[in-house]
């Protein structure tokens, strides 16, 4: 249960090297950058997935 409704819980960890020529902060708002649009890529994903499940159970 997420918030009083049933859900699903992503939890996401990485580990990345700097690459030579970079520092540290930019390296870490690009990778969070990527993994926010992810993140965002499979919610929609998921809740379309969702929707035509709760469609189809209501039209059968």
């Amino acid at each position: 249960m997420i918030n009083g409704s049933s859900g699903t819980m992503v939890i996401e960890s990485f580990v990345v090297d700097v690459p030579q020529g970079n520092t540290r902060d930019d390296t870490c708002y690009f990778v969070e950058s990527l993994i926010k649009c992810n993140m965002k890529s499979l919610a929609c994903v998921s809740e379309r997935l969702a929707a035509q499940e709760i469609y189809s159970l209501t039209c059968v």
